[in-house]
């Protein structure tokens, strides 16, 4: 069935005013708030997966780091020639002043060890020849299955899972420990002895606790062919773990966050792989404990919602006070009077556009009895022409001062904020689209960047800070155009998108040579050392492979080197590549198309 114009216009005041309450307020407000209240709840569930993945990744680099230093001091002992003296020399009266020094030498090496790294509890030595030695706490306890692993991997590095030992300074304790087989140096296929490197279980224990609360989750390490190595419960150790297709999730999306449901609850699975050892960091955390951290304030944003829906109540109910019932009351009077009952009389509450209408209703009424009162009804027919022409002004009148309410209302709604963003693009295209000059100043190059950052700001908000420097007597220096925006594009594009928030840095300064340099830092993601050595091969081999340099970083150092020779270009100082990312500028001075003295 169509809607006809005619049946809308039937509709009652009151009737269109709760409408349009209810399809231009409440029910966008709903829709608002539904769509608002979902996306903040993805964002805090992206900011809290984003976190754990940052923690995993310190906890691996902070394991991987203890690792190897444990296997570059394996390493050590097998090229260390007072090891392999110690491990091979039978014990005689005639080898005890040599077997004395090396036990002494290799004491100083392992004590240095021992509290340098306090993760580190007892070194055993075994020499095949009967030989050996322990180092710091001393313990006992099933150390045989590793061992024998350890001899058939001929020399290669075998982590143990955790387990439990007896110190004889602390009591029972838990451990990782390296097991590793010394070969001869002259014959690499001849085994000396072996090492046993303890590390305290409680060190990592306390890594892992600190990335995943034991309330919200758990954090274990796994091996690949998924037994666990670590974990809090120790009967899981040495075993699958028991959560059904979890494993095979690790080994499908490594590096990626997946989900998981066990014994009817969520879980969301975050891995990471660790280097050199193969093994896994994976955190079980519960999706409620997610959820739990949004909710307090999920719960004051649906009262705020709640409020703004009560607010809009009361402003529909103000409306009806104020307008409607004023308007149906004048509809209501203004019927009685077409009936002839000039005892009709609109109640005037109000100074505004509406009482001056029920004002003037009033005074027409009583005019129009005074009239009937006091002439004959050929009178009252002679101004009935009068009266319809009086009648036809009332309504114009009403919507001339509605309109004008109207309109008043519409120049107090001022938007200033739109106005400067359309004028700061207007003018950041007005300078981009100048194409007539190809050289421009610098002063002007950096009134074009910070009209770009300034447009880039407006859209990420507190997201993005940036300054811009210049050292004064630069103004004037000329240089091609459009060289510095290109790579504070590349830093918002490419340093930011792992990342929530960032600073952009643009210093133009003299060079000791009298040459102008440009430094575009930022606190993105940074380069790699074999992404800057592959960077920087490939400028200087002229080898423009975009996938390595980008589009806009070979053009640019192309560009400088055409027109200024061989000495100029872009260039990764080291020193400002440590953290985030600096890509430096160095052309020579020139104002007026003079080098510089």
């Amino acid at each position: 069935m169509k809607w006809k114009p005619a049946k809308l216009g039937s509709v009652s005041l009151r009737k269109k005013s709760v409408a349009i309450f209810v399809l231009l307020v409440t029910l966008p407000s709903l829709f608002v708030g539904y769509v608002f209240l979902n996306r903040y709840d993805a964002i805090l569930r992206q900011q809290f997966v984003s976190s754990t993945e940052k923690n995993l990744g310190t906890i691996e680099m902070n394991l991987f780091e203890k690792m190897k230093a444990v296997e570059d001091m394996t390493d050590y002992m097998i090229y260390q020639k007072d090891f392999r003296s110690f491990m091979q020399t039978p014990e005689t009266p005639e080898t005890q002043d040599r077997l004395k020094s090396d036990r002494e030498s290799i004491e100083g090496f392992v004590a240095f060890q021992l509290m340098s790294k306090n993760y580190i509890k007892s070194i055993t030595l075994k020499g095949l020849n009967g030989n050996a030695m322990q180092l710091g706490e001393p313990v006992d306890g099933p150390e045989q299955p590793w061992m024998e692993l350890a001899r058939s991997n001929r020399g290669g590095v075998v982590w143990s899972d955790s387990y439990p030992l007896v110190s004889a300074w602390t009591g029972p304790k838990r451990v990782i420990s390296l097991f590793r087989l010394i070969n001869s140096f002259d014959d690499p296929a001849t085994s000396v002895g072996m090492v046993i490197v303890r590390l305290n279980e409680a060190e990592i224990s306390t890594l892992l606790a600190a990335a995943v609360p034991k309330d919200q989750g758990s954090l274990f390490i796994l091996r690949p062919d998924g037994t666990v190595l670590f974990d809090n419960d120790k009967q899981l150790i040495g075993r699958p773990y028991p959560v059904p297709g979890l494993i095979e999730t690790v080994r499908q999306f490594p590096g990626q966050v997946s989900a998981i449901k066990y014994e009817g609850k969520t879980y969301s699975v975050i891995s990471r792989q660790m280097r050199s050892t193969g093994w896994s960091l994976v955190a079980l955390v519960k999706d409620e404990a997610i959820v739990a951290k949004t909710s307090t304030l999920k719960i004051s944003l649906q009262v705020l919602f709640l409020a703004l829906f009560v607010f809009g109540v009361l402003a529909l109910i103000g409306f009806e006070l104020a307008i409607i019932r004023p308007m149906l009351e004048l509809k209501k009077q203004t019927s009685r009077l077409k009936t002839g009952d000039f005892s009709a009389r609109v109640t005037v509450r109000t100074h505004d556009e509406i009482g001056e209408l029920g004002r003037h209703f009033n005074n027409m009424v009583q005019t129009i009895k005074d009239l009937i009162d006091n002439k004959y009804k050929l009178e009252i027919r002679q101004k009935e022409s009068e009266l319809r022409i009086l009648q036809s002004q009332m309504d114009p009148h009403f919507l001339y001062n509605t309109l004008d309410m109207i309109r008043w209302t519409a120049r107090l709604e001022k938007a200033q904020e739109t106005s400067q963003l359309i004028e700061a693009l207007s003018g950041f295209f007005r300078m981009s689209m100048n194409r007539e000059k190809q050289i421009a100043t610098l002063e002007g190059e950096l009134e074009f960047v910070r009209s770009y950052l300034n447009l880039q700001q407006k859209r990420m908000g507190s997201r993005l800070v940036f300054t811009l420097h210049m050292e004064a007597s630069l103004e004037n220096v000329l240089l091609p155009r459009r060289l510095i925006q290109p790579l504070v594009e590349n830093s918002i594009k490419h340093g930011f998108v792992a990342r929530k928030r960032g600073r952009i840095d643009v210093r133009c300064y003299r060079g000791t040579q009298d040459e102008l340099i440009i430094d575009v830092a930022d606190t993105g993601a940074g380069f790699t050392e074999e992404k800057l050595r592959d960077i920087r091969r490939a400028l200087a081999e002229k080898n423009g492979d975009e996938r390595l340099t980008g589009h806009a970083l070979w053009n640019i150092h192309e560009l400088i080197r055409l027109i200024y020779g061989s000495g100029y270009g872009v260039e990764f100082p080291a020193e400002l590549n440590r953290s985030g990312a600096c890509v430096r500028l160095r052309i020579p001075i020139q104002t007026n198309g003079q080098v510089a003295v």
